[in-house]
């Protein structure tokens, strides 16, 4: 059957060939009225014959036998069973069946032909030697059953309704979608049934409701011939749903009708009305005078206040109206004061295209008025217009040209501000940053190197902290003024934290100006600086980096590399970067960085030590030692970061955490037999300097049993100030127990002891293994321990490792005794388990000496 169509071939692609699972191929008869051209083919045929290049579309088609019988055939019955070659070069037998069809928009002859693989349905023998398209009988009928029934299953497929009436209108063939769109009972569709009674089924299960109650008159209306013949019909059905009827007639008289669900389409449209009469609406709203003209001048749209403007009588404009002929009834009401009395020169087209060509123009009325027109030609030649209102804008920028002179003046201190530090007056962080850049760009244009040196006060935190922030104020600004004074005019300083400097240094060639200035630095820094009718000495940290050495990417933080190192190594020094211990000190700052993450997020968490009482074997006291439960590596003992710690001054903050949480923990612990169990607490110089008096007090209220601070003896040095001796006395009064750790360790005297004055020595762990060792090591612990008796101190022996060392040191005089031999350090868990033990079992801690 001949099809004809508008768009033949896009229809088909839409509703069968983009669909089908089959292969197909659809050819064009060439214009000699003999070659056959691919028009194009499925991926269903790429697939089964495989991707050639000589059947993409355009090329003449190797298969043409049967798309010539279908076009000299045009009653479309034309079914053949062929072997034909895949790209391969195999062969399989496929049956053959199409139509024609006529593009009546190109005038072009198309064949439409499907291809079914029935290699597997047949009798052929490998070694066949018949035509390669001939076919018996019975594979003739097996494959146009098979075609039959895989179209059938298609067009079923196919979510659109497709229906085919015969041309006396009785039912032809229908897909489910159809059957649907017509009945709520689509078995009721049967073949035979005259499009009248399809249409009254339809009727009565509500399908057009725009027929109820004039239905005979409705389908009168839809069979006739002007309906029929229409290619296309909207309809609208219930619930606001609309399809498009798409209506063709085959050569023998059949009716093929596509039903399009049209639905969205229809509502996208009725709400772009909607949006377009909301539009105007706005636009009738807006207050100023809006306009749009077509490429032709012609008006297009208009707000009311654009009419206003130019008539005394809006009706007056119309649609499609050139813009000159507005132009003159607008002068004609004298709404275009620039053209009164110069009429026609106005209009003429030199001048109306000169004014046209201008985007923006400024318009001055009388009583200081000002408008503005914004004109603008948009891609389809559309030229819009919008007028507004800007006198109080001129009004302003007036103002703003008064103040010019203030804006300017208040800029440069904003952008000093934004560059400089207001405590020092010295450059910040973002001026560094700025003047590196340009020393940068020097050295690139003329050579030379640049230093950096990288300035940290010594012990400010101290001072900042005893003092006061007024006093370190103090100290930053006179710290600042002598690393000022110093510079040569070249030379730039920043402060770039609370008491850090950078200097940068740029250098024509190799100089010693660096070293030079670092010693002058040292030297300057470390002389007193009065506050407060106070002398206070802070003294300095200086790292140098210096190109090529260091990148000038990485000069900064080589410097502060430098600087890290210096501290390390004492403080009050000068080191220089160097490529050999940047890794070490890199390892050491990343090591310091992830301390203070850890107290940041209080990763530190007590260990506890039991202490044995040497007569009687039971625990009497716990000395708390800080283990660092690191995220990645587990738990982590004192030396591993103990160092580190103290050369960043945290050491006392981890002290802090450490008698925090395990005065929180050991508030309810079992009693011992000998009563409440003493905790002591290794301390640093900064925890006794520093901490908060009442916050101590306010703590140790929670735990009933003594409370002792352990003090290295390195730090209990005659040197030691009456501030300090003061403050050991003010946490003695509140009842805190003070005893001097790793006692023989260190340089200090008797003296010093007495100036002191603590609870108990604790004799260093290195010490306790001489006691088995000969007579020379007995007869030190020997004196160690009657200096402790002399001066009426407890003696505790650490690093008690064995039963004879245990017994030895008991007989010699200590009181207490700590060490592995009795327990390793423990979580608190581990601590109640042994303690609720020791309560069961008084004797559980073994092998302890017995009392004589």
């Amino acid at each position: 059957m001949l099809l004809k169509a508008k768009s033949g071939l896009e229809l088909l692609k839409k509703s069968f060939l983009d669909l089908t699972a089959d292969a197909v191929a659809v050819c064009r008869l060439g214009l000699d009225g003999r070659a056959l051209q691919v028009a194009y083919t499925n991926q269903a045929f790429d697939v089964l014959f495989g991707a050639r290049r000589d059947w993409t579309s355009g090329n003449t088609f190797p298969f043409a036998s049967v798309h010539r019988q279908i076009l000299h055939d045009p009653s479309g019955k034309i079914r053949k069973t062929v072997k034909l070659s895949k790209e391969d070069g195999s062969t399989i037998l496929v049956s053959a069946s199409g139509f024609a069809f006529q593009d009546e928009a190109a005038g072009e002859l198309y064949s439409c032909v499907t291809y079914m693989d029935i290699s597997s349905e047949t009798f052929l023998a490998e070694g066949d030697e018949r035509h390669p398209e001939a076919g018996s009988p019975d594979q003739e009928v097996a494959a146009l059953k098979h075609a039959h029934e895989r179209i059938l299953g298609a067009l079923n497929a196919y979510p659109d309704p497709i229906v085919i009436y015969d041309s006396e209108l009785n039912l032809v063939f229908r897909n489910d979608s159809y059957a649907a769109s017509m009945s709520d009972t689509p078995g009721d569709l049967v073949e035979g049934m005259h499009l009248r009674e399809v249409l009254r089924l339809a009727i009565k299960h509500g399908r057009y409701p725009v027929a109820i109650g004039r239905e005979d008159e409705w389908i009168d209306e839809i069979l006739s011939p002007a309906t029929m013949q229409m290619p296309a019909q909207d309809v609208e059905l219930d619930g606001d749903v609309h399809h498009r009827l798409m209506r063709s007639r085959a050569p023998n008289g059949d009716y093929v009708v596509i039903r399009l669900n049209s639905t969205e389409f229809v509502r996208e449209k009725r709400a772009a009305e909607e949006a377009q009469a909301r539009l105007l609406a706005a636009l009738n709203a807006y207050p100023a005078p809006f306009v749009i003209y077509d490429a032709g001048d012609c008006l297009v749209v208009c707000n009311d206040a654009y009419r206003a403007s130019m008539s005394t009588n809006p009706a007056e404009l119309k649609f499609g109206m050139h813009r000159t002929e507005i132009a003159r009834i607008a002068i004609r009401a004298g709404k275009i004061s620039n053209a009164i009395g110069r009429e026609e020169e106005w209009m003429s087209d030199r001048h109306q295209d000169r004014e046209m060509d201008k985007p923006v123009q400024d318009l001055e009325l009388p009583g200081d008025v000002h408008h503005r027109l914004l004109r603008s030609r948009v891609e389809n030649g559309d030229l819009v217009i919008l007028r507004i209102d800007t006198t109080e804008l001129v009004r302003h920028r007036r103002a703003l040209e008064r103040n010019s002179e203030e804006l300017k003046k208040a800029n440069a201190e904003i952008t000093h501000m934004a560059l400089h530090d207001d405590l020092t007056g010295l450059g910040n962080r973002r001026y560094l940053a700025k003047t590196l850049e340009e020393f940068t760009e020097r050295r690139q244009a003329t050579g030379g190197e640049i230093a950096a040196l990288h300035i940290d006060l010594d012990r400010f935190k101290q001072i900042n902290d005893t003092m006061g922030h007024r006093a370190g104020d103090d100290v930053l600004v006179e710290a600042a003024n002598r690393i000022r004074l110093v510079l040569e005019p070249a030379e730039a300083v920043a402060r770039i934290g609370g008491d850090e400097f950078v200097v940068l240094v740029p250098l024509s060639d190799s100089s010693d100006r660096p070293a030079d200035l670092a010693n002058t630095l040292l030297k300057d820094l470390s002389r007193p600086v009065r506050t407060h009718d106070k002398e206070c000495r802070v003294g300095a940290s200086i790292g140098i980096a210096e190109t090529p050495l260091s990148e000038v990417e990485n000069l900064l933080t080589n410097s502060d590399v430098a600087l890290y190192k210096a501290k390390h190594r004492g403080r009050g020094r000068i080191e220089v970067y160097d490529c050999s211990d940047l890794e070490d000190v890199r390892r050491a700052k990343a090591l310091a960085d992830d301390i203070l993450r850890a107290i940041e997020k209080r990763e530190f968490e007590p260990y506890y030590q039991p202490q044995v009482e040497a007569k009687s074997g039971q625990i009497v006291g716990i000395e708390v030692l800080a283990r660092w439960r690191h995220p990645e590596k587990g738990i982590l003992a004192p030396s591993e970061f103990l160092t580190v710690a103290t050369d960043i001054s945290v050491a006392g903050e981890i002290d802090q955490q450490m008698f925090e949480k395990a005065i929180e923990q050991c508030r309810n612990l079992p009693v011992a037999a000998s009563g409440s169990i003493a905790l002591s607490f290794n301390v640093s110089e900064d925890r006794v300097n520093l901490t908060d008096l009442e916050d101590i007090q306010r703590q140790i209220q929670a735990y009933p049993g003594q409370i002792s601070f352990e003090l290295l003896e390195t730090i209990f040095l005659e040197e030691q100030d009456n501030a300090f001796l003061q403050r050991l006395n003010e946490l003695r009064g509140m009842g805190i127990s003070i005893e001097v750790d790793d006692f023989g360790s260190g340089r200090a005297s008797v003296v010093a002891l007495q100036r002191i004055n603590p609870d108990r020595l604790k004799i260093d762990r290195r010490l306790a293994p001489l006691v088995t060792a000969g007579s020379g090591g007995l007869r030190l612990l020997r004196s160690i321990i009657e200096i402790a008796q002399a001066l009426e101190l407890g003696v505790t022996a650490e690093g008690v490792e064995t039963k004879e060392q245990a017994d030895l040191l008991s007989k010699l005089g200590c009181d207490r005794l700590q060490g592995y031999y009795f327990a390793k350090p423990m979580p608190f868990s581990d601590l109640v388990a042994l303690l609720e033990a020791q309560q069961d079992d008084p004797h559980i801690m073994t092998g302890l000496p017995v009392a004589r």
